[in-house]
């Protein structure tokens, strides 16, 4: 068992929204603030609340049906008042100068909210001190104007500004980022496996493989099929190239935020490997591959060659 001094502190360093979940049944009307409220499919969309056994519970038992009101930012004092009350204590949602409701088709829904969603109940089952409903949404409405509360560690937050995302920009030709964005296969994020194909041999400067891409060079790089392994897609790609290489370790991962004309941006992760082959003898030259001593000009992501140092 989980010593207390840890079971007693850990929950305060997650972070969540709150929720105020709704219902209507034959224990009236009712709001209640639950921590625990999620998003568990895309399609359908189930959302999942964890609840006591409670006016909550027994309305939605009852009536099959349940709302998931994401409060706003601005909304802690009804957060305070939907938890720090029972339902068979108060008629919360009667308080006057408090919650705003509109009807939705079978419970309550909150003005002022994130988001709400109505739920028609699909799954409820006991998670060990708690109860867990799944509710598939039937209706959902929101404000983008709105930013969702957050709670952690006793208090609640507001959302901080965005966090660069560390990405390096590299500045494409038309041409060449035509072809990544036709390599990611409309992908939000190109995921690709490059590599740092160096030549065996025993020459003390090692030859490098790259590849032409439009008016640019850049290393070898494939894109494997999701649950495909990086290093098998590799050797499959530098197989197809007549390039037999023996592949080794991870190198590290590039992620950049290629950049064209205009506002064109594709994000791309290059996660970079370690290879060796056999270079040919005098194939220094621009053909649609070729062996260099040194990086060719226009070379393309340069900050891929980095890894080459290691």
């Amino acid at each position: 068992m989980m010593p207390d001094v840890i079971q007693d502190n850990a929950y305060r360093y997650f972070a969540t929204t709150v929720a105020l979940v709704t219902t209507d049944g034959k224990w009236g009307q009712n709001v209640m603030a639950a921590e625990w409220a999620m998003q568990v499919s895309y399609e359908p969309m189930l959302l999942a609340i964890f609840v006591h056994d409670s006016p909550t519970l027994w309305n939605i038992k009852e009536a099959g049906a349940f709302g998931v009101n994401i409060a706003a930012d601005d909304q802690a004092e009804l957060v305070n008042i939907a938890g720090g009350y029972s339902g068979t204590e108060i008629a919360k949602l009667a308080i006057p100068g408090t919650f705003q409701t509109y009807a939705g088709k079978s419970v309550p829904l909150i003005k002022g909210c994130a988001l709400a969603c109505e739920c028609r109940v699909v799954s409820v089952q006991e998670m060990g001190d708690h109860v867990m409903v799944v509710g598939e949404a039937v209706s959902a409405t929101f404000d983008e104007k709105k930013s969702p509360l957050i709670y952690t560690r006793g208090n609640y937050r507001k959302i901080g500004s965005k966090l660069a995302s560390g990405r390096k920009t590299v500045r494409l030709s038309p041409k060449a980022f035509a072809e990544f964005k036709r390599m990611s296969g409309g992908q939000f994020v190109l995921k690709a496996a490059a590599a740092v194909v160096r030549d065996d041999g025993k020459k003390k400067k090692k030859k490098t493989l790259f590849v032409r891409i439009g008016n640019s060079w850049m290393l070898p790089a494939a894109v494997p099929e999701r649950g495909t392994d990086y290093k098998k897609a590799l050797s499959v790609h530098l197989a197809s190239m007549g390039v037999q290489a023996e592949i080794g370790e991870i190198l590290g991962i590039e992620r950049v935020m290629l950049k064209s004309a205009g506002k064109q941006a594709l994000r791309a992760n290059f996660v970079v490997f370690s290879c060796t082959a056999r270079a040919k003898e005098g194939e220094e030259k621009e053909e649609e591959e070729g062996w260099f001593l040194r990086p060719p000009r226009n070379l393309l992501l340069k900050s891929l060659l980095l890894f080459q140092q290691t």
